[in-house]
């Protein structure tokens, strides 16, 4: 087994099993993943989900990797890296992290001199193959370095390269995003109530509705206004209601709300670095 084509992740939970998942989904081959983390619970159930290589012991992953992914809660970053940052200089391991809100400048300073760093921040469709990583990197990251990174995020979804000063705001928008369609899918449900419908039916409807529209803006040449006008004539059902959307200012106050987790974003980001 060549160390070269070894992932290896720190973390065995949420994000962590759903790339290993989407890797296995890919044909990268089990013996070619390694996963460590103190609980054994954790381990036990990626073992025995897909048998991959698992270990309580951060260090032997680091030295049977090229590829390290840092899937860990913020919280524990600093003590990881302190315990691995000598390991990940000696074996040259490209370092991937997903721990939010985890700034590469804070990165460097808690690992070696020109050690390589990919910052991915994904969403949590990654779980199901749809997700979104915005990804960025340091200067010290190779085109193959960054071919690898996107390699390993496209396994569940799509991958975009953008600058790391609008991460904040890419999370916000895209990270938090599926919390926004979740909350819309509540508010169509309680509308709904009075339908003479099955709830299980009313839940379905809902969500093709919402699909079926998510689809059509992603293949239509038009834009959203566009296609919304198209649904919109005068004097009708449509108009009314976009008419008392647009009068609460619904626009508006989801900028709003976007804006005001940009800014949590980036505040969490400047707690970190202390």
């Amino acid at each position: 087994m060549k160390k070269n084509k070894n992932i290896g992740f720190i973390g065995a939970g949420n994000i962590a099993t759903s790339l290993i998942a989407g890797l296995i989904k890919q044909k990268v081959n089990r013996k070619n993943i390694f996963s460590s983390s103190p609980d054994q619970a954790d381990l036990d159930n990626l073992s025995k989900l897909y048998s991959v290589n698992v270990t309580s012991d951060n260090k032997k992953v680091i030295s049977s990797c090229s590829v390290i992914v840092l899937a860990v809660k913020p919280q524990v970053v600093k003590k990881i890296l302190y315990e691995i940052k000598e390991a990940l200089s000696l074996e040259n391991s490209l370092l991937i992290s997903v721990a939010a809100g985890i700034k590469i400048n804070l990165l460097e300073s808690l690992t070696t001199k020109n050690q390589k760093i990919v910052r991915v921040m994904p969403n949590t469709p990654v779980s199901i193959g749809k997700g979104v990583s915005a990804l960025c990197c340091n200067s010290s990251v190779s085109v193959e370095n960054r071919e690898e990174a996107e390699r390993i995020f496209n396994s569940v979804g799509s991958t975009y390269w953008i600058q790391e000063n609008s991460f904040d705001l890419y999370t916000a928008l895209i990270g938090s995003g599926p919390a926004y369609i979740f909350y819309l899918l509540e508010s169509l449900r309680k509308a709904a109530k009075e339908l003479n419908v099955e709830q299980s039916k009313i839940e379905k409807l809902i969500l093709e509705m919402v699909i079926g529209s998510a689809k059509l803006a992603r293949d239509s040449a038009e834009d959203p206004e566009s296609l919304r006008k198209k649904v919109t004539s005068p004097g009708g059902v449509t108009e009314k209601a976009i008419e008392v959307l647009e009068d609460n200012k619904f626009s508006e106050v989801l900028i709003k709300a976007i804006k005001a987790g940009e800014k949590r974003s980036f505040d969490l980001g400047e707690k970190e670095d202390d």
